[in-house]
């Protein structure tokens, strides 16, 4: 019996194959940070410049005295009202969902396409369906977080004194189920817009995510375990590299500023690549399975022709 290819090798040889994939993700990803920031830091001068608040925070940051600081966030607050504030914190996250989800659905349309041989990945429109709903999930788990744990300081916070005990019981399971609820759902989301086919809506691209996953469960755990390693180590090296050079904070600020922006740029370019590489592997996970219960899914990289296919 022939040995069947390794699915990690596999994945990085077809990106490294087709530079345009990983190229692609860059844009869109880059794009997005960028778009996101300016309207982030938009929102902020709207709300914030006829404050006039420059002086007055600047003041507080270089005292390092937290009470001082926390007395200007309590005068913004007073100054604009608690609905505006709320406004703003509901509406800038939700126009941010709606910039990831078309500017991914557009990265993620072309890159599927470039991975897959049969060319019958799903259309633009499922595609944006599943991204839209990636980024209400996220949104969703993120408004949940933040009201379980305010709605459990209010209820350690009764009484003379802060019970920190029964608020970090009640805290850390909340925490746990909500990331556990969000990183679930993701994966089985991002899954579904590479091994969805066309004339599939979303939901039957979803079902077919799940399937494909359910028949293989251990081989997907292994290679995305494989590759959060390999990430890991990226982040290891670059968080070593900015420490070991932190002595330049002192003798030359912005050089060692420079330097930081190269390093982040550099990790988040292989994180890139390394997603793109988990993407194509499970591709080639998918493609080297036969179902017995049905048709086998034919999706493998365009650079890497399926041989002798066998069951991992």
């Amino acid at each position: 019996m022939p040995k069947p290819p390794n699915p990690i090798t596999q994945g990085l040889r077809a990106v490294t194959r087709d530079p345009a994939i990983f190229l692609v993700e860059i844009i869109w990803r880059w794009s997005f940070a960028l778009l996101a920031c300016l309207l982030v830091v938009g929102v902020g001068l709207m709300l914030l410049g006829p404050l006039h608040l420059g002086n007055h925070w600047d003041t507080a940051w270089r005292s390092r005295d937290p009470q001082r600081m926390g007395q200007v966030v309590l005068g913004v607050v007073l100054l604009l009202g608690v609905k505006v504030i709320m406004t703003a914190a509901i509406a800038v996250p939700l126009a941010i969902v709606l910039l990831w989800g078309v500017l991914s659905a557009l990265g993620r349309f072309v890159t599927v396409r470039r991975l897959r041989v049969d060319l019958t990945s799903l259309r633009f429109r499922s595609i944006l369906a599943l991204q839209f709903l990636r980024g209400f999930v996220g949104w969703f788990s993120f408004v949940l977080l933040f009201a379980a744990t305010f709605g459990e300081a209010l209820i350690a916070s009764r009484g003379p004194k802060p019970d920190l005990l029964l608020y970090y019981l009640m805290m850390m399971p909340s925490v746990i189920l909500i990331s556990a609820f969000w990183l679930t759902l993701n994966w089985y989301l991002s899954l579904a817009a590479i091994f969805g086919r066309e004339g599939q809506s979303f939901r039957g691209a979803f079902r077919q995510a799940r399937h494909t996953v359910r028949l293989q469960r251990s081989d997907f755990a292994g290679t995305g375990f494989v590759f959060i390693l390999f990430r890991t180590v990226a982040l290891l090296i670059a968080t070593a590299i900015c420490g070991l050079t932190s002595g330049m904070a002192g003798s030359s600020p912005q050089g060692y500023s420079v330097l930081l922006m190269i390093v982040s740029l550099a990790y988040f370019a292989v994180a890139d690549f390394l997603y793109m590489a988990r993407m194509a592997a499970y591709l080639a996970l998918a493609a080297a399975h036969v179902d017995p219960a049905g048709p086998k899914l034919v999706a493998t990289s365009s650079t890497l022709p399926v041989e002798n296919p066998t069951p991992l």
